[in-house]
């Protein structure tokens, strides 16, 4: 138990020796700057989604099938569910493919 205490101890004591300053420097060295995508323009999204209306549900599907998340199409949130629901029933009719290869 003695020697637990004192490897505590120990290790304490090196953690108050380091220098943050120092830490966060080297940290930002090694970091690339941040790169943001950018942001579509936000859409029109009328008061009735029809599901039958193809062209304008592909606006909602990026190339490998999956549906836009809300902050990249810029939607308010009832529209996305909207539009989610309504790109479920359109592949669902088979009128959208699932996937894409």
């Amino acid at each position: 138990m003695a020697d637990n205490r004192e490897r505590n101890d120990d290790v304490i004591a090196d953690l108050n020796d380091i220098d943050l300053n120092a830490v966060s420097e080297l940290k930002n060295e090694r970091m690339p700057p941040r790169r943001f995508q950018r942001r579509r323009q936000s859409q029109f999204v009328p008061d009735y989604i029809d599901w039958k209306d193809v062209d304008f549900l592909k606006r909602f599907i990026p190339e490998r099938g999956k549906i836009l998340p809300r902050r990249i199409s810029q939607i308010s949130a009832k529209d996305q569910r909207r539009v989610a629901q309504a790109i479920k029933r359109a592949r669902s009719m088979a009128l959208i493919p699932f996937v894409t290869d």
